[in-house]
């Protein structure tokens, strides 16, 4: 007979009792308790160094029993062995194996799980909410980080009708352009998700039409392969699973805009849409240099920041690669 503590689950009220294991059942004896039940209806819980072992009853009734010694060693004559996670953990080898294990599994996820997963859903995500995204961006890059263009209007409608002439097919999504200047990103350009293309007054007081021209047709190409959208459902999941552990769900909300406008693409992202620049310049110009050109004057500068240098691959690599893309 092993001694414990029972509690039914109703009251706090403790109930000194003798606890045994006769085919297949447990038996309770106490002065106040007397009961039966079948094994197979009982949590026998974890063994904790220091601590009672808790013995959980289907109708919310609960027994301590504080010698783990005894009660592991009546388990084991009634052939109740711990389950495999309970006789890892008492291992630290099984133990660094299973962190290493879940740290790698963590690893994946964030490093090829989570970008396939946003490039596979950002097609799908519906039009009304891509343009409700981009209008709550530029909205928010223009209570801080944008300034209003001091581009004459002339200056403007020249830019955009040269870049619509050249750029627009049929294949084409909708774009806008929006002229803003930005003392804190200056020579740059950036899109958001809906096709609203951002470009600011530095750049355009360093380039070329031409070489304005492939920086559009490169933010264009963001927007054909949705990366707005993918590093905007990359970046909401990751801050929900960090709300979730340290709270502030909010948050994740109202930073979504800014980290939008801000955040720079991955390598691939670059990639794909320095392709698509280079094919539609190669299309409508015959010549993709005028993208080159516009990366060379950018990274000689060292002022551009944000879209279009930052976190971006090496920039004499992007040239060869534009280079290389052929009609």
């Amino acid at each position: 007979m092993l001694e414990a503590a029972y509690y039914d689950g109703r009251s706090a009220r403790r109930h000194d009792v003798s606890l045994s294991i006769r085919d297949g059942r447990l038996y309770l004896c106490g002065a106040t308790v007397n009961r039966t039940d079948q094994l197979s209806d009982i949590d026998f819980g974890e063994p904790l160094a220091g601590a009672s072992r808790c013995i959980e009853f289907l109708d919310g009734a609960c027994c301590e029993v504080s010698n783990e010694t005894a009660l592991a060693k009546l388990l084991q004559e009634a052939d109740l062995r711990e389950s495999l996670v309970v006789r890892m953990q008492r291992h630290w080898r099984w133990a660094l194996a299973s962190l290493l294990a879940l740290c790698s599994i963590f690893a994946s996820t964030y490093i090829w799980g989570l970008p396939a997963l946003a490039k596979g859903l950002a097609p799908y995500v519906p039009s009304p909410a891509v343009q409700r995204i981009s209008d709550l961006a530029l909205a928010q890059a223009d209570h801080g980080l944008l300034t209003s263009s001091v581009l004459p209007a002339p200056r403007q409608q020249q830019i955009l009708e040269y870049a619509r002439a050249r750029l627009n097919d049929t294949n084409s999504p909708v774009w806008r352009l929006h002229f803003r200047g930005s003392p804190t990103l200056g020579a740059n350009a950036f899109a958001l998700p809906a096709g609203d293309i951002v470009l600011l007054d530095g750049l355009v007081a360093k380039l070329t039409d031409e070489e304005i021209l492939g920086v559009l047709a490169h933010e264009l190409g963001h927007v054909v392969h949705h990366h707005g959208i993918q590093q905007l459902i990359e970046g909401t999941a990751i801050s929900l699973v960090m709300a979730a552990w340290f709270g502030d769900v909010s948050s994740v909300i109202a930073s979504a805009g800014a980290l939008l406008a801000m955040s720079g693409y991955s390598r691939e992202a670059e990639a794909e849409a320095d392709a698509f620049a280079a094919r539609r310049l190669l299309q409508c110009c015959a010549s993709s240099e005028a993208l080159v050109s516009a990366l060379g004057k950018l990274q000689e500068s060292g002022k551009a920041r944000g879209d279009l240098l930052s976190t971006h691959p090496d920039t004499i690599r992007r040239i060869t690669a534009i280079r290389e893309i052929k009609p």
